[in-house]
């Protein structure tokens, strides 16, 4: 795939590793904002090859690992004073818009996975001017609903007794138990990544714990970090820009909550991916991309709605 890098130095003096993928000089930029928290912008890499091969999009697609993730740089993050200054949702949205000056980006498209998809609603709330639309990517604009789902999912999939003792696990502080481990794999396998090649231990290893942990806890289905009790739902109205909210059937993220989001916004639109997880675009990639691809047309066409 064509690419070229980008080192972006930040006014803290610390590293971001960016990377734009397609054609420099298509009309339409993409930049992409990664999940976890903590995690990699490696999932973006092919976006710009399958636009084009599904929808016959020339798009740029921008991509970059957020401060302690992957290739970029990290504070020490056992020191509180980086903690306090840089595990913050305003210090990533901050962030985002100085990634967005870094290459010199101006009415572009701004997609957000999962945590990147709360990113999202963060930086559109303060900084829509300079988007000429976006897609929010299998993530809620509360957490409530996210931590409802994922409990019933771990009841319907696991059952009351297996549910208790991961509960126990957890109470426990236990997370290396084997039998967890074992629980969850069958989760992630089931909701976050349905593709018959995800490896859940492969992937999480990318993950930068810190981060990860600081916001979210030990894993997706347990929300201990500061991510409890985020919720923008009474803000997004406010977003009249362009919107594609998607999930997949399976999320971890409610699609009733993802559909609710849709109807509070006054120019969405909203996409479900049958049999999909958290990560549909891999789990279904010709839905997926066919779905993104009309949204950028139909936006280009001022066909919306």
């Amino acid at each position: 795939m064509k690419h070229t890098t980008k080192i972006i130095t930040l006014d803290s003096g610390y590293h971001l590793f960016s990377a734009s993928f397609g054609n420099t000089n298509a009309k339409i930029k993409l930049l992409a904002l990664h999940g976890g928290p903590g995690d990699t912008s490696s999932e973006f890499f092919v976006y710009a090859d399958e636009l084009k091969k599904y929808t016959n999009l020339d798009v740029q697609v921008i991509t970059y690992d957020q401060l302690g993730s992957f290739y970029s740089e990290s504070p020490d993050f056992t020191q509180k004073d980086n903690v306090d200054k840089y595990l913050t949702f305003d210090y990533y949205r901050e962030e985002v818009e100085a990634v967005r000056k870094a290459w010199n980006l101006n009415q572009y498209y701004l997609i957000g996975h999962s945590w990147g998809g709360a990113l999202f609603y963060e930086y559109a709330l303060k900084y829509q001017r300079y988007l000429k639309a976006g897609i929010v990517f299998s993530m809620t604009d509360n957490i409530d609903d996210y931590i409802a789902n994922i409990n019933k999912q771990r009841l319907n999939l696991l059952g009351q007794p297996e549910v208790d003792y991961m509960h126990h696990i957890e109470q426990s502080n236990a997370y290396s138990d084997e039998r967890y481990h074992k629980d969850l794999v069958q989760l992630y396998r089931e909701n976050l990544n349905r593709h018959p090649d995800y490896d859940p231990d492969r992937v999480m290893a990318y993950m930068a714990e810190d981060v990860y942990g600081h916001f979210q806890g030990n894993n997706e289905f347990v929300v201990t970090g500061s991510f409890r009790g985020w919720n923008v739902h009474d803000k997004i109205k406010n977003i009249s820009i362009p919107m594609l909210v998607t999930f997949g059937e399976k999320d971890t993220m409610p699609a009733d909550s993802g559909l609710h989001s849709a109807h509070a916004m006054p120019n969405a639109r909203f996409n479900l991916t049958l049999d999909g997880g958290h990560s549909h675009a891999q789990d279904h990639p010709q839905l997926f991309f066919s779905s993104l691809g009309q949204f950028i047309k139909d936006v280009e066409e001022k066909a919306m709605k």
